[in-house]
């Protein structure tokens, strides 16, 4: 069974050029920090991001995600996947 099949909700594609927000904490500075990427898809429970340039999330990562227009939402970073040199997918998941 893949990973698709195990989704409980619908993803939907998000707006074209939709920018995402995504608010973290450093821990090793103890500074918050924000990076901003391109939504791909979303659903009730989360999204798909897509970054260009270095990416130092890491996977059960708790952050704050900003959708478009939407309210800003914890969240917990699922997964990470690197496409090409400077090019990250992540997938969040809204708590």
């Amino acid at each position: 069974m893949s990973d698709y099949d195990l989704r409980k909700y619908i993803r939907y594609p998000a707006e074209p050029n939709e920018l995402v927000t995504v608010y973290y904490l450093d821990e090793k500075n103890k500074k918050t920090g924000q990076r901003l990427g391109i939504g791909e898809n979303e659903s009730f429970q989360g999204c798909c991001v897509v970054f260009v340039g270095e990416v130092n999330f890491k996977k059960g990562q708790e952050v704050l995600c900003q959708c478009g227009t939407l309210p800003k939402v914890k969240a917990r970073v699922v997964w990470i996947k690197k496409l090409e040199n400077e090019i990250t997918k992540m997938g969040i998941s809204f708590l």
